[in-house]
């Protein structure tokens, strides 16, 4: 990978991340590192409880596809959305913390 980075470089190019790329500053990073941590987590947890996607869209009064964003792009979603989701399945707010 550090050879492959480094013909890069020596071709003119320079080698970033996402968020460098995007311009995010270190709270941006932050909020989507938090996102992204509890949409895992919603995934995980309506596994664990053997809900399709659907059955959550029913629990959370939404509909699939508004869950499948939920959990695939939560940089289309709100922290408030995913920790309500997160309640609505049972988790304690300490649950919530431990992926923040």
């Amino acid at each position: 990978m550090k050879e492959k980075r480094k013909k890069i470089e020596a071709a003119g190019y320079e080698v970033t991340d996402s968020a460098e790329w995007l311009g995010l500053d270190t709270a941006e990073r932050t909020i989507v590192a938090m996102r992204i941590s509890l949409a895992e987590e919603l995934d995980r947890l309506r596994k664990e409880k053997k809900l399709s996607q659907s059955d959550l869209a029913k629990i959370l009064g939404t509909r699939q596809p508004g869950v499948s964003r939920l959990i695939s792009d939560p940089s289309a979603t709100t922290l408030d959305a995913l920790v309500r989701a997160l309640l609505t399945l049972g988790a304690t707010s300490r649950h919530i913390a431990a992926f923040l």
